[in-house]
């Protein structure tokens, strides 16, 4: 098949898989040869990640790169990360749960969401501290990164755009105009079952329906995610896993009445 994404190989290829649907469908798609094969696949694990987003990994991702011989390192965020929970700034945690800082608008729901950096420091710079240990700084810098992320074409809002330097992004799906929805599907077609969404068991990103799939599929996970809620509580009363500023087992959550589409 005519290959849509091009990689230079003057410069280091880093697949930067997030574990999700669209990096599972680049996999896919780097194994039918469709996308040219990465120098390498890393992938951070937050060390909070849902259970069977791992489950997944070993049993249906990790034999598709070995087939290819593509190496696949899973690297445990403790080992590289420089923060856990609380940067530099004690203020407030890195992830961005909602506030009542700010008190609530007239439904009672939070008014704020603080900002994250969660993913900068537990992902990125995780992923650049274990290439740069492993196929050294200098190297690197001289031969430059092309990072591949897995985001597809409605989510183009949160590409970064850095396009010089040693470290630039590459978005395959966007580059060949792949949704989410066609990035599931490719799985699918592939033969293997629906992938599950990449999320923190206590990510602040969950909306009602994911919560709920949460509960009712994975709820070792769901019970997590309460005690970590009330463990936040106890220094900042404030923040909030869900929109709506309550205990996460007492939140009014609803269902959306879309399907959710997640293996199990």
């Amino acid at each position: 098949p005519r290959r849509l994404f091009k990689h230079n190989p003057e410069r280091m290829n880093v697949f930067s898989s997030g574990g999700g649907t669209q990096s599972n469908a680049i996999i896919c798609l780097i194994h039918a040869g469709i996308i040219p094969k990465p120098d390498i696949i890393v992938m951070s694990d937050t060390e909070r990640e849902a259970s069977n987003v791992f489950d997944y990994q070993r049993k249906y991702i990790a034999p598709l790169c070995e087939e290819i011989g593509v190496e696949y390192h899973i690297i445990p965020k403790s080992k590289y990360a420089t923060y856990d929970l609380v940067g530099s700034n004690e203020d407030e945690p890195l992830p961005g749960y909602f506030s009542t800082r700010n008190g609530r608008d007239k439904n009672g729901l939070c008014l704020g969401k603080k900002p994250a950096f969660c993913s900068d420091k537990w992902k990125r710079e995780v992923i650049q501290r274990f290439l740069n240990d492993r196929c050294g700084e200098k190297n690197l810098t001289k031969r430059g990164v092309d990072m591949w992320m897995g985001i597809s074409i409605e989510e183009a809002a949160r590409r970064m755009k850095i396009t010089d330097g040693k470290w630039q992004r590459r978005y395959p799906l966007i580059e060949m105009l792949m949704t989410k929805q066609m990035a599931i599907q490719c799985v699918e077609d592939y033969g293997l079952p629906t992938p599950p969404a990449s999320l923190c068991w206590m990510c602040h990103n969950r909306d009602d329906d994911l919560w709920l799939f949460m509960k009712e599929h994975v709820p070792a996970d769901f019970r997590k995610a309460c005690e970590h809620e009330k463990e936040i509580q106890k220094l900042w009363p404030h923040l909030w896993l869900t929109k709506y500023g309550v205990p996460l087992d007492e939140a009014p959550l609803r269902n959306s009445g879309e399907k959710i589409r997640s293996w199990i």
